[in-house]
């Protein structure tokens, strides 16, 4: 046998060795790219490639090489689903977890169902291969939309998804490249080892036991996946599959230990009846102020999260305030995206993180028109005339049917606008959305208190646009200029906020009624993940607690035209917000609002990342001392949202 002969049988016989080190090389490569750790990743797939290769070299069985081609093809899949949803796979052998054991039973579960269906094991491989890189690359997206992958809760948020669907860039990168001609080669490498089989009766009932299998795993995961999501807001790295099963079934709906109606009820009575100065019946307030509540898309002062250095300011105006105002940091529960949680939490003052499993209230708990008692029916008690304005397609979030349980007296959509608005990219502008502000204000009947909630569109994601309709006008300065143009584009939209604001301010400021002017965002942006790693010194895995809470903050405004103290409250949660505004400007409040104002006191911020006391002290979600101080208020959120009890 010549050389050349020699060689080519050997590299024939570990075809899929030499494809695992030709993608490991590859895999390194990708590090000269990104910023993220592919180590892990490397030794995984390495692993995977080895053993397939142990397989298909000693086991001769057919049987059994299935079985264990399935096995290591599904392995295989969960790495580059992994991979390709957090940008890293690993598993530390030593510490490994059962959430982790159950995520690689149910990778093999997956395609052991399509070889069961079809009885055959290329079929099989396919089709698992197939589904692997619909869900790695859906979430790939998701992950560099809004920072978190695909959920359970996202089904019912698909028309607010496809409002928007347009309006991103989905150019491949090297992931999605990477994956797609991997599972292809995969795939091919291996289709020729495994044994057909014709499809017989007794498949299907094995099929059907296979899919009970996935959902008995259930149980072992759902409280250790509860952990893992109450503590970081997010999936983890490797274990989707096993997460977004315990997501499945956390929708449906289970109560707090020891939750009833008549609890609830008792809990609101024993708070107001020991409280020392409760509001009676009749308003302190002196005046009754228009209140315009303006909940600004994506607006954050990205400074919280470390020194940014820029040609130009881009929150001058902001940052001049320092009269006739309350500032303070609003603590969201939401990153990237899920504006309609922020919403849900600042109208109902209850907060998203008390719920035991994730949810979207606007689509789980708004699916009839039941009335709703909110910040809007306290005002409509007290005289207000109340309207809700999103310059935006009215399918997004359920807002049609929230705001008409809410009882709001106008919704106005951008469908119900006579007159387009100016626009800003491919939204409407803060100026555009303030000018119908105005006008609003000069066109209504004196004497009558208005309360104007109003959801911006402008600094909507993603911040890759490139036409004629906006140029970026803030850079970055420094080792960071030039680096990060989403970023930039981001800044340069905060720059428009902070100019429309002062327009609309310098507008109330003169305006013959007392008004008070809100403003605070909803989240904050999904930028590049290189930025967040230059801003903050570290890759987002190694942020401290207090990093993690940051990216949870955005700026917080309380003007007046008629009061001329300043003040500035340091955190406060969303769902705490109402309450404190109603006694800022002296106004009634509920039982429920009183209740949750006499938290604050004690539990300034609730999200999702935690409580913080009035000591500062910081409990994580879903340790001992989160779940015992917030007991009694996860109780009335349930009876308040979830049963409707008042």
């Amino acid at each position: 046998m010549d050389r050349k002969k020699f060689c080519w049988n050997i590299c024939k016989d570990n075809m899929l060795l030499i494809y695992g080190l030709l993608q490991v090389i590859l895999l390194a490569m990708l590090r000269k790219y990104y910023l993220l750790t592919v180590y892990q990743t490397v030794a995984a797939y390495l692993f995977v490639c080895l053993c397939g290769v142990i397989v298909l070299k000693f086991v001769r069985n057919k049987a059994v090489q299935n079985i264990y081609l399935l096995m290591w093809s599904s392995f295989h899949g969960i790495i580059i689903l992994g991979f390709l949803t957090q940008g890293t796979f690993y598993l530390t052998l030593t510490q490994i977890n059962k959430v982790q054991i159950v995520n690689l039973f149910l990778g093999f579960l997956l395609y052991w169902i399509f070889y069961l269906i079809s009885g055959k094991g290329q079929t099989a491989v396919a089709v698992g291969n197939l589904v692997i890189a619909v869900m790695g690359i859906t979430n790939h997206y998701l992950m560099r939309f809004r920072g978190a992958p695909f959920q359970i809760s996202d089904l019912k948020a698909a028309k607010t998804a496809g409002n928007v669907f347009l309006n991103y860039d989905y150019m491949p990168d090297l992931y999605m490249l990477f994956t797609v001609i991997d599972l292809f080669v995969w795939y091919k490498l291996i289709k020729q080892e495994y044994q057909k089989r014709e499809l017989k009766k007794r498949q299907i009932p094995d099929a059907i036991v296979t899919v009970a299998a996935v959902f008995a795993c259930i149980p072992l995961v759902n409280g250790t996946y509860q952990k893992i999501y109450s503590e970081t807001g997010q999936f983890s790295k490797d274990s989707y599959l096993a997460e977004l099963l315990a997501d499945a079934e956390g929708k449906i709906e289970s109560y707090p230990e020891g939750y009833s109606a008549e609890n609830a009820k008792k809990i609101l009575q024993d708070f107001n009846s020991q409280a020392l100065q409760k509001q009676e019946m009749v308003s302190t307030a002196k005046k009754m102020p228009n209140i315009v509540v303006i909940m600004n898309e994506a607006f954050s002062d990205l400074r919280v999260l470390g020194e940014i250095e820029t040609d130009q300011p881009f929150l001058e105006y902001w940052d001049s305030l320092e009269e006739n105002c309350i500032k303070g940091w609003a603590n969201v529960s939401v990153f990237g995206g899920t504006t309609a949680n922020s919403e849900y939490e600042f109208l109902s003052s209850d907060a998203t993180a008390l719920y035991q499993n994730p949810v979207i209230p606007y689509n789980n708990y708004f699916e009839q028109t039941d009335v709703y008692q909110s910040m809007v029916s306290v005002l409509i008690d007290q005289g207000y005339e109340t309207t809700a304005f999103h310059p935006y397609l009215s399918s997004g979030w359920n807002r049609t049917q929230v705001y008409r349980a809410m009882q709001f007296d106008h919704i106005i959509f951008s469908e119900d606008l006579e007159q387009p608005l100016d626009t800003m990219r491919l939204y409407t502008s803060d100026e555009g959305d303030y000018t119908y502000i105005r006008q609003y204000f000069d066109q209504k009947e004196k004497n009558t208190p208005q309360f104007f909630f109003n959801v911006t569109m402008q600094n909507h994601s993603g911040y890759t646009y490139d036409g004629d309709n906006f140029k970026t006008t803030v850079h970055l300065r420094g080792d960071a200029a030039g680096k990060f143009p989403q970023a930039e584009q981001y800044l340069s939209l905060i720059r428009e906020s902070d100019k429309a604001l002062k327009g609309l301010l310098e507008y109330f400021e003169n305006y013959e009624e007392p008004v008070v002017v809100v403003m605070f965002g909803d989240h904050q942006p999904k930028l590049e993940e290189e930025f967040y790693s230059y801003v903050t010194g570290n890759t987002r895995d190694q942020w401290d607690l207090t990093q993690q809470r940051n990216q949870y903050k955005t700026p917080l405004l309380i003007w007046h035209n008629y009061v001329a103290d300043s003040e500035n409250i340091g955190d406060i949660s969303l769902n705490y917000l109402a309450p404190f505004l109603l006694q800022d400007t002296g106004l009634n409040m509920s039982d429920y609002q009183h209740y949750v104002l006499g938290q604050y006191e004690e539990l300034p911020v609730i999200n999702s990342v935690g409580i913080v006391n009035v000591n500062g002290n910081v409990y994580v979600r879903g340790s001992e001392e989160f779940t015992e101080r917030t007991r009694e208020m996860q109780t009335l959120v349930y009876a308040h949202t979830v049963e409707k009890v008042w």
